[in-house]
Parts: structure tokens; sequence; C-alpha cells
């Protein structure tokens, strides 16, 4: 579900209004107050980054969300398009982070600290420049998944998947300003369906079974807990005939590139997905991930942030790496 953030920046004495300073950095969270207090930050902290050309993208202390957003003089309007799903200990926090988010209306930089406040300045949100050091990796998990790249595991897929990637995305139908989705995973046989609740570390495995009008729903026998479905060509989520998800429509282009960097024999496999409405391709190269925004480019397409870059024009893409390699690719068909 996509939630239009607008913060309204109103002109104070520090530097206020001024694109180019939100834009200069990868801002990470040092403070955050609520109207229950000062909230506890997670280990792993959020951070936000803005680019001059309108696309943004972040952490919000489990996940990583994308968008878009756009300022007119002091305002700035904040539309997410998407994230990563994984379950971690710190999804309530995500949420209060996310909504936190979503109402402040002023802000200001001093000191290199962007300070975010409420209309009723109750609620803030301090940032700070985020620097090299301040990077934090997570390890893989017990089935060697790596959640730093979202991954995560698939008893469904009997794989580590990325769940934006390979699974349905539902949102909830009584809470339309849900910052967090739902999947629904099918494995590759579609007779099993894995369930990943927003929020819950435990992940139901349905099983298909037909019906008499000769269509198939996904559930466990004598048990009402979750019924899956299709419904006028989408998907839904159920329970005792209430219901709960339903799918939520995105347009993704997902594309497998090969090749190598001219100099050795070793083949490189880079999968790709573009996400056009929000101007952002997240390539994927063994265990790295690196979400690179849109340049405008007169033929054929640049995505590229200030380690790596994605050029292409029809079949044919160079890929730009951190340690300066290049690898020249052909999508695979």
């Amino acid at each position: 579900m996509m939630i239009a953030v607008t913060f309204a920046f109103f002109g104070c004495k520090s530097n206020s209004g001024n694109k180019a300073q939100l834009v200069a950095n990868e801002w990470q969270l040092k403070e955050m107050t609520t109207t229950d207090g000062k909230v506890e930050l997670p280990q792993r902290v959020p951070t936000i980054v803005l680019t001059d050309t309108n696309t943004m993208y972040g952490f919000s202390g489990c996940n990583r969300f994308f968008g878009r957003y756009s300022t007119e003089g002091n305002t700035i309007k904040l539309e997410p398009g998407g994230s990563t799903m994984m379950a971690c200990p710190d999804l309530q926090f995500e949420d209060k982070f996310m909504k936190t988010l979503a109402v402040m209306t002023t802000y200001s930089i001093e000191n290199k600290e962007l300070k975010l406040t409420d209309k009723d300045r109750k609620q803030t949100l301090v940032f700070i420049p985020k620097t090299a050091e301040q990077t934090i990796g997570v390890a893989n998990d017990a089935h060697g998944c790596n959640a730093a790249a979202g991954y995560t595991w698939s008893e469904a897929k009997k794989d580590c998947i990325r769940l934006f990637e390979n699974g349905v995305r539902m949102n909830p139908v009584n809470d339309p300003q849900s910052t967090l989705s739902t999947f629904i995973v099918f494995s590759n046989d579609s007779t099993l369906v894995e369930v990943f609740i927003a929020g819950s570390e435990t992940h139901p495995l349905l099983d298909r079974r037909s019906l008499p009008n000769g269509d198939y729903a996904w559930n466990v026998e004598d048990d009402d807990t979750y019924n899956v479905r299709q419904v006028n060509g989408q998907w839904i989520i159920e329970q005792r005939g209430e219901t709960l998800y339903t799918e939520t429509p995105e347009s993704v282009i997902n594309a497998v590139f090969q090749g190598g960097d001219g100099k050795t024999k070793m083949l490189y496999q880079v999968n790709v997905t573009f996400y056009p409405a929000e101007e952002l391709a997240i390539v994927t190269l063994d265990d790295q991930t690196y979400e690179l925004p849109q340049q405008r480019m007169a033929s054929g397409y640049l995505y590229k942030n200030d380690q790596v870059s994605l050029m292409g024009k029809g079949q044919e893409a160079e890929l730009t790496l951190p340690d300066g390699k290049v690898l020249k690719l052909q999508e695979k068909k």
C-alpha cells in the first residue's frame, strides 16, 4: 500500500528548505521521540536517502523501502513504493518509525543534524549523516540466507528467497495506512502456499485443495486459521469467511544478465529487478545488493548511485562495481 507522506517545511533560523542539503547525505536516525516519549533505537537503526532525481530509498529497522518524492518550496511529499519483507524482532519499532515519519511537518539542518518535527512539536526524528564506519551488516541465518541482502528462508520453495521478488504482495483490508505488507509464496508445483504475515515470525504452510467449481483453495484441513484463494483474478487471505488481506497490484520487471570482465574466464550472473514507477533498479550480484536510482538518458537506460552503475540498451548492459571492475553483460532469455 503506497502512503503519501508530506513534510511541510517552514522557515527557521537554521538551514531549512534547502534541497541541496537534503540530498547531500544518507541520513541515519540518531533520536526518535513520539507522543509516548523518547523511543529506544534498535541495533540496526533506520536510514533514508533522498536523491537529486526525486527517488528515495532507505532502511526502516528491518526492511528496506524505496519510492519517489517531490519538493515545492519548503514542502516535500514522499511516496513509498515498496519494501522488502523480512521477519525481524524490530517490526513494532519499524511500524512506529514509519508512522512517525508520516506526521513530520517541519525540518531544520543545524550542526550537521537533520531534525524533523510534527505540527504540534511533540514528535521528532533527528538524523545524522551516515559514515562508512556506521554501516552494519547481518550474518547469514541458520539456513544460510543473507538477511542483509533481503533474503529469507521459504519452506515452500526450500530455498532462500527475497519476498518482494518471489511472493505475491498482500495488504490488510482494514488498515489502508499500514506500512508493512504480507506475502504469499507458492511452491514450485503450487501444491503448497506459505503465508508470511507482517510482524509474525511463523509462516503457516497451507495445502492445495480442489473446490466443487473446479477452482483451488489453500488451507489446513480442520483448521480455519487461514484460507488462500483467488476472487475475480486477485488473491485473498481470509479467515472464517472474512477477508483479511487482498493482493496489491504492482508493476516490476525481473531480468537476469550474464557476462564477465573480459580479463578472466569467470562468468558472473547478475539479477536485476526494475521498478519503473519508482525509477529504481535493485541489482544483486553474489551476496551483494545495490539500490540504484534511475538517471535520465537520451537513449538506453542508466541506474547509478555513488558506487555502482548499470547502463544498458536492448539486451546488452554494463555494470560498474565499487572496486572499479566493469562487467559486460548480456540478458538471458
